[in-house]
């Protein structure tokens, strides 16, 4: 009979290869999804209608928009709160001035069966006085530089930032402090978990250090002078791009216990592995808080994520092209195990009109 062949030329890395035989295709992703796990039930409220804008940037306008729809009499289930609420971008915090009064909106939006939702980053906000930065950096929870042996810096929305790591015993309370910190503040119904691939405005750490600043900063430190560069020139770099482009550096390593796990627990090895984490947590914590089903969406996912966290396709444009690309989208995360998953209506960037929406 006909002899199928596959290559593979790979350049290092920890891989797991699972080879599915069934008579069809139907038959094949129903194996797969036993074996990463089928996607959990959300909340029925979640079915709903959603609505959500970056650029809301008081309570004011927000108050204004649910306005318009309890004026026109259209259904609302879902309010969502972007980056505009929190204090200088910062996770974990609720901005005293221009969202004042948030609590109260939110209790009022429950006692009309609505719920809300806000975004939470990947990265938290470096700050040697704050006090997720402080526990963290004290219990040994984020990712650290190859090149300076000390916390790895990116930067996001709220400037430099730093990055859990979720192999540390104490990253999963620091995170849930966080969490359990801004419910105390404003009693939120779920989670949206963004900028988790992870997105970093910095080509694998900022600020950039040159070669003689690496140097001097390991020496001082007591670490091997020679700056390691085990991932910074790969013999192939996929689409030609530098796999440090806007996220962390591929060098950058975990928490870890033991010479195999201090080798295996690099960035190049790890990374797309830290928004599963991430989801896994955050599910945990909201089903633990609520006792019932949490509901999670994510931006970036890893296969298995559908188990813990539901799926949006991303930031896209205001253009019929990006219409067609989030129909093929949502069609193939059914593939992927992730059967709730949907796009940004309308579009997101760019100016959009009443026929696209």
């Amino acid at each position: 009979g006909d002899v199928y062949k596959r290559q593979h030329r790979n350049i290092g890395g920890v891989f797991d290869f699972y080879f599915f035989y069934a008579g069809t295709a139907e038959s094949v992703l129903v194996d797969y999804h036993d074996l990463i796990g089928r996607p959990y039930l959300p909340p029925l409220w979640s079915m709903g209608y959603h609505q959500c804008r970056y650029g809301w940037k008081t309570l004011d306008k927000v108050k204004e928009v649910v306005g318009k729809f309890e004026e026109n009499d259209l259904p609302l289930d879902v309010v969502w709160a972007d980056i505009d609420y929190m204090k200088d971008y910062a996770d974990f915090t609720v901005d005293p001035v221009r969202y004042a009064g948030l609590k109260e909106f939110v209790e009022n939006l429950h006692t009309k069966k609505m719920r809300w939702v806000p975004i939470i980053d990947a990265g938290l906000k470096y700050d040697k006085n704050d006090k997720y930065y402080i526990l963290g950096e004290k219990n040994n929870a984020f990712i650290k530089s190859a090149k300076t042996k000390s916390v790895l810096i990116g930067k996001v929305w709220p400037g430099p930032a730093v990055f859990i790591s979720w192999y540390s015993p104490y990253a999963k309370t620091l995170w849930k402090l966080g969490l359990q910190d801004l419910y105390k503040q404003v009693a939120f119904d779920g989670i949206w978990l963004d900028m988790n691939e992870i997105a970093n405005f910095c080509y694998g750490e900022c600020p950039p250090h040159t070669q003689a600043q690496v140097l001097s900063l390991r020496r001082r430190l007591g670490a091997d002078p020679h700056d390691p560069a085990e991932f910074d020139n790969l013999p192939y770099r996929p689409g030609n791009c530098d796999p440090t482009q806007k996220t962390v550096s591929m060098t950058g390593y975990h928490y870890s216990e033991n010479d195999f796990q201090d080798r295996v627990r690099k960035e190049y090895n790890t990374h797309s592995l830290w928004n599963l984490y991430e989801s896994m947590v955050t599910h945990e914590f909201l089903a633990e808080t609520f006792k019932q089903r949490p509901y999670v969406l994510t931006r970036s996912n890893f296969p298995g994520s559908g188990l813990y966290t539901t799926k949006w396709l991303g930031d896209n444009y205001s253009r019929w092209e990006f219409l067609r690309y989030s129909i093929v989208g949502i069609f193939n995360y059914q593939l992927f195990g992730m059967a709730f998953t949907g796009s940004d209506m309308c579009g997101f960037m760019e100016s959009t009109n009443e026929e696209l929406c």
